[in-house]
Order: C-alpha cells, then sequence, then structure tokens
C-alpha cells in the first residue's frame, strides 16, 4: 500500500517543478513582468513613470511610480493628448506600483504594475484651471472642498473626459477598468453625450467606468486598469474581469452591433 504522506509530499513536489507559484525562480524561468492577480501579485522589468514633465507629474516623490512599461506609456501618452488639446494641463498621478510590485500600504491591489491613481483636473470656481490639490471628494454638483486651503474647487469635467477618451480609444492601453464614483461617471458621460462623442467611445466609457464595491467611491481620482495582453498571459499575468471586445486586434465601429451604441446613448444614468 502506498504511504499516503509520501503521496503527498510527492504531489507538492511535483507542482512547484511544475511551476505552481507565479514567481520568477529556476523553475519557472519564463514568468517575467507582470505577474499574478493586481491584488496577489508582483512585478518584474519594470518601467518607471515619467514625472516632472510639462503635461504629467507625480503627487508624492516616493517610490512607487513603476509599472508594465506599456501601460506607464498608456499614462504618458494620455497626458499628452490632454495637454495638446487643452494647453497647460497636466495629469497629477498618484500611486502605481512598487519597483518589484507586492503589497503597498494604502492599496489592496497595485501590486503586479497594471494599476495606477490619477488625481482629478480642477478649476476654481471661475473656472481657472488649478494644480491638483491632491484627493478632493467630488459631490453631484462638481464642486469639491479642498481643506488644505480651505475653499471649494469645481471638477473639470471636460479636461477629465478627454483623459477618459484618450484612454478607452487607445486600443495599445488595453483599459479594463477606471473605478471612478457614480457621481462622477455621470458628469462624464452626460459631457460626453452633451457634445456628440462617437458611440463607440460612449460605449467603451460606459463599459470599464465603475464604482467599486467594499470600498472607498473613487469620488476624488481615477483608479486605472490595464487587462493582460496574450503575451503577459504566458509570462505569468493572471487575467481578472471581463474581456473587451474592442481589444481584440483590427476591431472597427462598425463591428460593433448597433443596438450595443444606441444602448450607449440613451442608457439612463443615476448619479446618486
Amino acid at each position: 500500500m502506498t504511504d499516503p504522506t509520501l503521496s503527498f509530499v510527492g504531489l507538492a513536489v511535483l507542482g512547484l517543478a511544475l511551476g505552481c507559484t507565479r514567481s520568477p525562480t529556476p523553475l519557472n524561468p519564463a514568468y517575467r513582468g507582470s505577474i499574478g492577480l493586481p491584488h496577489a501579485g508582483m512585478l518584474t522589468d519594470a518601467a518607471e513613470l515619467a514625472r516632472d514633465r510639462r503635461d504629467l507629474r507625480w503627487l508624492r516623490p516616493n517610490d512607487r511610480h513603476f509599472g508594465l512599461p506599456r501601460f506607464t506609456a498608456t499614462l504618458e501618452r494620455a497626458a499628452s493628448r490632454v495637454a495638446m488639446q487643452r494647453a497647460g494641463s497636466v495629469l497629477w498621478v498618484g500611486d502605481l506600483s512598487a519597483r518589484h510590485g507586492g503589497r503597498i500600504s494604502g492599496h489592496a491591489s497595485h501590486r503586479t504594475g497594471r494599476d495606477a491613481d490619477l488625481l482629478l483636473y480642477m478649476t476654481t470656481l471661475d473656472g481657472v484651471p488649478v494644480a491638483s490639490p491632491g484627493f478632493v471628494a467630488i459631490e453631484p454638483d462638481g464642486l469639491g472642498f479642498d481643506a488644505k486651503t480651505g475653499r471649494y474647487l469645481r471638477f473639470d469635467v471636460e479636461r477629465e473626459w478627454l483623459l477618459v477618451k484618450a484612454l478607452v480609444e487607445d486600443n495599445d492601453a488595453r483599459i479594463q477598468w477606471i473605478f471612478v464614483s457614480e457621481v462622477l461617471e455621470a458628469l462624464l458621460i452626460q459631457w460626453a453625450r452633451a457634445r456628440g462623442e462617437t458611440p463607440e467611445t460612449v460605449w467603451r466609457a460606459h463599459e470599464v467606468m465603475l464604482q467599486p464595491r467594499g470600498s472607498a467611491p473613487h469620488d476624488d481620482h481615477l483608479h486605472v486598469r490595464t487587462s493582460c495582453t496574450t503575451e503577459e498571459t504566458v509570462s505569468g499575468c493572471e487575467p481578472s474581469g471581463p474581456s473587451r471586445p474592442w481589444h481584440s486586434a483590427g476591431l472597427e465601429m462598425e463591428e460593433v452591433p448597433t443596438s450595443v451604441l444606441i444602448e450607449a446613448l440613451v442608457r439612463p444614468i443615476d448619479p446618486h
């Protein structure tokens, strides 16, 4: 009769030999880049987000601005696109991931180089753009109180929409989620509809924007997440969440079902 203890040990050794653990060890050297899930993983070969550019700056000078190289490039492209359309715009960025990923304080995710916190574009009540005051919660009227300066600021929905548009229209960005409050989503989608944005862009924005459950409402920033590519999945990136159809190469607008596009234009938005 086989010794059950020996069988268990044998299975454990076999599991390790087959590379069950998602980390780049001699037993699984192919694991590189974003490894594991956003809330349980690590990061190798990371790129650091540019800092102190005219169109993009770090909120804090810490060591949490690393991500997949294509993701950091995505954020830099998006910031540049907004600045090209609205001169002087600066995207302020909070945390991405640590250089080697893993747990960082204050976040349940941000462990695999696929997440980034983007601060909101803001103006004075008179509409003058201001540098990011940090995390300021926005109410349904589009205003937020900046406790540091003791003044109210206005959510710059125009520039924020340009940022969301840049992200969802960039197929290489592979945006899977933009975690954001229902209040901010409503303001952004209403703005896009009123200005005649294309049905596909509105649909994409609808699909990726979501107020997360069981956490802060994200009414003071956008939490952006990119999905795994096929190559990244082979290298250890674990897909989570839905697959976005426009991530498929060659998808054109006319390939999106007309009923879906119409629904994106008429779907009611509840900001509460």
